[in-house]
């Protein structure tokens, strides 16, 4: 009987301290907006072609959103997804008609902040395609 009053003060003790243990994790720290947030202009280079890209991101109800088109207006204000911004590394998606053809397609770009400058690559998945983008504020 005692073994048995042991082990089950033993097992409350475990489960008390693995339920203790998450709670003692410090809440992640809040990530500055600032630094992000207001408009970019982003270029893309695709080998023999340039794009130049409005990128107009700001925080609305604490949660960052924004908007993308093409200087030449193959597409306006296309909607952000799944935003994510860590202090350094901003990835994103859109879906809006890419070359050659023209179809609708999502892209995704993943870029590092260093200065007021974005740098990384812009992927169209569905054609394969990876290439630069290089940002500045405006």
């Amino acid at each position: 009987m005692k073994i048995a009053t042991k082990f089950g003060l033993m097992m409350i003790l475990l489960g008390a301290v693995a339920l203790a243990a998450p709670a003692q994790n410090p809440p992640p720290a809040k990530v500055d907006y600032n630094k992000i947030v207001g408009n970019w202009s982003l270029e893309v280079n695709a080998g023999q072609e340039f794009y130049t890209l409005p990128l107009v991101l700001k925080v609305t109800d604490g949660k960052l959103e924004g908007t993308l088109s093409e200087q030449n207006g193959m597409f306006k204000d296309a909607p952000l997804t799944s935003i994510e911004f860590d202090g350094q590394t901003l990835k994103f998606e859109a879906k809006t008609p890419t070359p050659p053809d023209g179809a609708e397609r999502p892209i995704k770009f993943d870029l590092k902040l260093a200065a007021d400058k974005l740098e990384g690559l812009v992927s169209v998945a569905d054609l394969g395609l990876s290439v630069p983008v290089t940002g500045v504020k405006k």
